[in-house]
């Protein structure tokens, strides 16, 4: 192993793509401990590896700063003089910061071809479902780095735990009362389950597990949040809004269980090593995005249609939303129940 080895990971989006990548951070820092490990990241997203401790530092690209911007990124690139450039994020920018660095650069299969097929003709040609986070050690393949099975991670900062401990005194939530986490917002309208199925859920869990429900999300997931917490019977702590990103991880690592669509916070709860239930309705396995099989249950229809995305719509392409209307509230409540009893088991 050369201690003269200098390496830039570049994954520059989104929340649950970066955190999928914490895996082969983890596993380089390990395969090569006294390497630089520098990591190439949108400026919104680096606070997600701002506590990781197997980095050595985090670039930030401002993408707001305009084409000034990725010339100094370049510039930076080519100073800083990597001997590897792990390339997992694969665009036009990606590929203009790694040109000329005289680094060696790597990268992994998109499956693009695989991908497109099965969304656009419902044809799967996928011989083997490799999860993405899998797929990025392709990058390190020639480096002979290895999965070491322990998942993702986050690490939040001391300030959010003693806020998150705060808000639980605050609330007067008992250390042994189980916690609920629900995050039933997206970006995009066709990953959303159902108010009415969210507020049904974890009406059941609450009332079977004597738990108690907080939701999360972000500014922009504060009416659908809202929306839950008038249809729910029992009583929840609505938190959209009203935490920073890694003050949601905090409260997350807190939870029993977690209910949440195809989203960062479902890759953040898992992170954070939290048991889940994940509703997935127009995306499948063979996508790489669902959650790893430690601590989770997924939520999902055989509905003939499905993928239609790989990132998520606006609209449903058929006009009938069967892939989440389809998605019953036992269904989610069942899987949590068997999840919750399988997690209570491995304590005893």
């Amino acid at each position: 192993m050369d201690p003269n080895f200098r390496f830039l990971i570049i994954r520059f989006s989104s929340i649950g793509d970066v955190i999928l990548t914490t895996p082969l951070v983890r596993c380089l820092r390990a395969k090569f401990p006294a390497c630089r490990i520098d990591f190439l990241v949108k400026k919104e997203f680096a606070v997600v590896l701002s506590q990781n401790p197997y980095l050595s530092n985090i670039i930030t690209f401002d993408k707001k700063a305009g084409k000034k911007e990725l010339g100094r990124i370049r510039n930076l690139v080519k100073a800083n003089k990597y001997t590897h450039i792990l390339d997992i994020q694969r665009n036009i920018r990606s590929v203009l910061v790694s040109t000329g660095s005289g680094a060696i650069v790597t990268g992994f299969s998109k499956k693009l071809l695989a991908r497109d097929l099965l969304i656009r003709f419902g044809i799967n040609k996928y011989k083997e479902i490799k999860p993405v986070y899998l797929r990025y050690f392709e990058a390190a393949a020639g480096l002979q780095v290895e999965y070491d099975g322990k998942g993702t991670d986050v690490f939040p900062a001391e300030p959010e735990e003693v806020k998150t401990a705060e808000i639980f005194e605050q609330n007067h939530f008992a250390a042994v009362t189980p916690l609920l986490v629900v995050a039933p917002g997206a970006q995009w309208e066709n990953k959303r389950w159902t108010t009415q199925g969210f507020a049904t859920a974890a009406d059941t869990f609450c009332t079977e597990k004597g738990a108690t429900t907080i939701l999360i999300g972000g500014p922009g997931d504060m009416e659908i949040c809202s929306q839950v917490q008038s249809l729910m019977k029992t009583p929840a702590l609505n938190l959209a809004g009203k935490l920073s990103l890694l003050g949601s991880a905090s409260v997350l690592g807190r939870a029993a269980m977690v209910f949440t669509n195809d989203t960062g916070m479902l890759h953040m709860a898992q992170a954070m090593k939290a048991p889940l239930v994940a509703i997935y309705g127009p995306t499948t396995r063979e996508l790489g995005f669902f959650p790893l099989p430690l601590n989770s249950r997924v939520a999902e229809t055989g509905i003939s249609c499905r993928p239609c995305t790989q990132k998520g719509l606006h609209s449903c392409p058929k006009r009938h939303f069967r892939c989440m209307n389809d998605i019953k509230p036992e269904m989610v409540s069942d899987l949590a129940a068997e999840l919750y009893q399988t997690q209570n088991n491995k304590q005893i």
